[in-house]
């Protein structure tokens, strides 16, 4: 009976010294599981929440069964999104699965400059890590290409 009882009070202290969420970062998941577009502001917190996220970790991409790290050149051009908030929109939400993503989309800079290009960063809401990558020219067949991300 005595070890029951010293089972629960571990339990307990356990779940008490359990840190809450910061408040923030839940209010910013409840909004982005919402249809409606973010505002530049909003953008600007979400950036805020992404970015304890990706610090310097590795990024590994996977395209079909070859998994492969970024280089640091790479990782920029493909992380280059989160510089700036100010350059980007919300291209709304996408399920993948049993998970929800928001996209993040601003333009590119493509190898061909003669053409147009955008790229697009999807978020995990639950996770608020990156985990896709789409790069897609304005005129379709000219070699668009998407990044499935592993951050480590």
């Amino acid at each position: 009976m005595r070890r029951i009882y010293w089972l629960l009070a571990s339990a307990a202290l356990l779940v008490a010294c359990h840190s809450a969420e910061d408040p923030a970062r839940v209010s910013m998941r409840a909004r982005l599981k919402e249809e409606r577009r973010l505002t530049p502001d909003e953008i600007r917190a979400f950036f805020d929440q992404i970015a304890p996220g990706v610090g310097d970790k590795k990024v590994s991409v996977q395209q079909g069964a070859v998994t492969r790290e970024l280089s640091a050149e790479e990782r920029t051009a493909v992380l280059g999104i989160l510089s700036d908030p100010g350059r980007v929109y919300d291209e709304g939400l996408r399920r993948e699965g049993n998970s929800i993503w928001r996209g993040l989309t601003t333009g590119a800079t493509p190898a061909m400059s003669e053409l147009d290009a955008m790229q697009t960063l999807w978020i995990d809401i639950d996770s608020l890590v990156p985990r896709r990558y789409e790069f897609a020219y304005s005129s379709p067949g000219f070699g668009d290409y998407a990044f499935d991300l592993v951050l480590h």
